[in-house]
């Protein structure tokens, strides 16, 4: 997939602030930013003093060239913590200077026992799959279970990334080319070819979950021992 020009976001700034001149900052954040290639869509945090009925922002996304997961936000709301995280590991600002988005450097970020933990919950989801009898939940259960282990390594690329900013036009940590490639195939084929698109090998998929369990075990530690 094509990269979007820096014109197109240019020209999607304008869109948002002429349908909505009250917002503040508009932060590009996520698969978009980490991933590019992989990408199918472009996650957009805005931030607006006063926010606008939704019709507003609707027809913004209409001509853009992909599909755009949008998130408006007054300064003083609360947002969840996945999304937050995702903010301060990947945030670009692509208009504003950043003060209405103090409240998510407030919020505590991710760490490494967290996503240790999280190993334990991939493990419960392929055992539901495995104990299920049902065909297509039994599907849909494996495929949950490679998905989570692409979501326990995003968020130790999250724990890696996060240096308490958000910065204009780059992430605050940037991966090394080497764990950019492994993402990029824990991407690539946990999320897109056997969570999204239910092409893990079903001849031997306890083997593969267990190939790639080790996998995101080793890719966890490399990441937190290069800190």
């Amino acid at each position: 997939m094509e990269k979007i020009s820096e014109l197109e976001f240019d020209d999607l700034c304008k869109i948002l602030l002429d349908a909505d001149p009250d917002i503040r900052d508009i932060v590009l954040f996520g698969s978009y930013v980490y991933a590019p290639s992989l990408a199918r869509d472009v996650d957009l945090f805005v931030t607006t003093d006063k926010r606008k009925p939704i019709e507003a922002y609707c027809n913004i996304m209409v001509n853009f060239s992909m599909d755009i997961d949008l998130i408006i936000r007054e300064p003083c709301e609360e947002i969840g913590n996945l999304i937050a995280w995702g903010i301060r590991s990947t945030g670009c600002i692509l208009y504003g200077n950043g003060d209405s988005l103090k409240a998510i450097l407030n919020i505590p970020m991710i760490t490494f026992e967290r996503v240790w933990k999280s190993l334990y919950r991939a493990d419960d989801i392929f055992l539901s799959a495995e104990n299920e009898t049902d065909i297509d939940v039994k599907d849909e259960a494996y495929r949950d279970s490679f998905d989570k282990l692409f979501d326990i390594a995003r968020f130790a690329v999250m724990a890696y990334s996060d240096n308490g900013e958000i910065l204009f036009g780059k992430s605050c940590r940037s991966l090394p080319e080497a764990f950019k490639k492994k993402f990029d195939d824990i991407i690539n084929t946990l999320h897109i070819e056997y969570s999204d698109n239910g092409n893990y090998p079903k001849d031997k998929v306890a083997e593969e979950f267990r190939r790639w369990h080790s996998i995101i075990e080793q890719f966890i530690k490399d990441l937190e021992q290069d800190l």
